[in-house]
């Protein structure tokens, strides 16, 4: 059988991977309740959009949401359209983006190394990093915009080898698609690449009419949403400019400023057990590295480059490097057919023993049973049927095969998607869920006959399953401070109140005595002291893990 590995990979063996992969990722996509802050809020205002039609100016709350480009929400907006307004809707097309990932990895490794091993390996690898599949449980614009950096490198890197003119104008068109998901940001993989791949291989940049009709069709489609709201909304450009862009670089816009040294921890940890195998590998003299292959120049230099750039930045969350990670999986890969066996063997034992670490946490939380975590029979279940697939792998590919590691870490992977999605759905609470929150809500007081307060912080997903929307009580949370500059009247006032202001306290006050009212606390974030007199005015409490719910039956 390791010779088979060694020797016999075709599209086939690949496409079957592909199929496995994309049934693994829709396993029980739709059994957790969309996650705050993010998800929710991308969720949420998808589904505005639908019930609006209004397709140019996304909406959160009822209040202008411009902070992305629409394309994510176009996207999650069709999901609903087949599928329903509910969680398998929103998530779906986000599994069917990481399987483009993965063919569109085994297509860039192949056309780089013209090798169908190590294609096939780049996409395993792939598969077992951590990050791409966080990617596909949380919907945000990162998978969307991995893709369509991913594909329209894969179309640059076609038209170069092969000079197939359609591949062209799909690289510009998969530009502004980029582009159109999360701004000028895309930019920046896109261009790393290219300039080191032109300096690394020395190929002279020729201009034709090709290239100027697909920037100007990538011009015209990337800039087409930009011109159509600014126009609507006077003001916006100077927003995008100074308070979505240069912010975000330079400022700590959002609360997600972080340390330099922020992702070195994140990508040692994410790269396990691969990133010794690039370090030692590489490790070496600079009169050596000059001397390697100048493919694995090119995934090096613009890995580290970008890098380097995001670690500059002021603004930085873990998925933000996720477009990067496709140029580690296919140099793990090609490291794979260089090291000795004593390595290869060192890795199986490293996934066997990560899968094993996994196995026995899922046996030690079903036995112990903590509040926090509840492992469910159905979860221990599925982590046994794991174990023995895996076993069985290890034991059915031989040592010293390069692609073992591949398949074991990929299997690894398998079972990180399929256990997370069974605790998650059993632990929604903990994952900073609404959903059993508010269907305790629903369960105590009919949907069209109550009024749901949450207390400084912005819960996206409630009317996802309350049916209406909650009055946000604005206090210091940054999740409250909503863009209304742009809005064309006061009606957002009706749901977010400035408890700063004395007359909102006062509604405030007025509303705590009336019956079917509910006020949400953030448990960790308290009550504010000279409000606490409010508390007795609601005649029940309900706590869950991260909040507690005041009510009037």
């Amino acid at each position: 059988m390791g010779i088979m590995l060694s020797k016999v990979v075709t599209n086939k063996h690949y496409l079957f991977f592909l199929v496995v992969a994309l049934a693994i990722l829709l396993a029980g996509v739709g059994s957790y309740g969309f996650t705050e802050t993010s998800e929710a809020r991308y969720a949420e205002i998808s589904k505005e959009m639908l019930s609006s039609k209004d397709y140019l100016n996304p909406k959160l709350l009822g209040i202008f949401h411009f902070h992305k480009p629409p394309i994510t929400y176009y996207v999650t907006t069709l999901g609903y359209r087949i599928f329903g307004v509910n969680e398998f809707g929103a998530r779906f097309f986000l599994q069917i983006a990481i399987v483009f990932q993965l063919a569109l990895v085994y297509g860039m490794a192949y056309l780089l190394y013209k090798d169908r091993r190590i294609a096939f390996t780049s996409g395993l690898v792939y598969f077992a990093l951590p990050l791409v599949l966080i990617s596909s449980r949380n919907l945000t614009t990162d998978a969307y915009l991995t893709t369509f950096i991913l594909g329209s490198l894969f179309c640059w890197q076609y038209y170069t080898s092969k000079g197939k003119t359609v591949a062209l104008y799909l690289f510009y068109l998969l530009v502004a698609m980029a582009l159109l998901t999360k701004g000028p940001v895309a930019l920046l993989f896109i261009l790393t690449y290219i300039i080191v791949y032109k300096t690394i291989f020395k190929r002279n940049s020729k201009i034709s009419l090709h290239h100027i009709l697909g920037f100007v069709l990538c011009l015209l489609l990337a800039s087409s949403w930009y011109i159509l709201v600014v126009i609507n909304n006077p003001g916006l450009w100077d927003y995008f400019v100074t308070d979505q862009l240069i912010s975000r670089i330079t400022s700590h816009s959002f609360n997600r400023s972080k340390p330099f040294w922020f992702y070195i921890p994140l990508i040692i940890g994410l790269t396990l057990p691969w990133w010794w195998i690039i370090l030692r590998n590489f490790k070496i003299k600079a009169s050596t590295f000059l001397n390697i292959g100048r493919e694995e120049r090119l995934l090096l230099i613009s890995s580290v480059f970008l890098f380097l750039i995001f670690s500059v930045f002021r603004t930085k969350m873990v998925l933000y490097i996720l477009p990067m990670f496709w140029m580690l999986a296919i140099l793990i890969a090609v490291q794979l057919y260089k090291v000795s066996v004593s390595i290869l063997n060192t890795l199986n034992l490293a996934y066997t023993i990560l899968m094993s670490c996994l196995f026995l946490g899922i046996i030690g939380f079903w036995l112990w049973k903590p509040q926090f975590i509840q492992i469910s029979n159905a979860t221990l279940v599925i982590g046994i049927v794991l174990v023995i697939l895996f076993v069985s792998l290890f034991f059915y590919v031989d040592n010293g095969v390069p692609e073992k590691p591949a398949i074991l870490g990929a299997s690894f992977g398998a079972a990180l998607v399929l256990l997370s999605t069974s605790i998650m759905a059993h632990n929604g609470s903990t994952f900073n869920s609404t959903k059993e929150m508010i269907g305790f809500i629903n369960n105590v007081t009919l949907k069209e006959n109550k009024t749901i307060v949450v207390y400084d912080y912005l819960l996206s997903s409630i009317p996802m399953y309350s049916g209406d929307n909650p009055i946000t009580l604005k206090l210091r949370n940054n999740t409250t401070n909503r863009e209304v500059q742009f809005q064309k009247d006061e009606e957002w006032k009706d749901d977010l109140w400035d408890i700063n202001d004395e007359v909102m306290v006062s509604r405030l006050d007025s509303l705590s005595y009336s019956p079917n009212t509910y006020l949400i606390i953030n448990k960790k974030r308290g009550f504010k002291d000279d409000l606490k007199y409010l508390e007795p005015h609601f005649k029940n409490r309900q706590e869950f893990v991260k909040w507690l719910v005041l009510y009037n039956k």
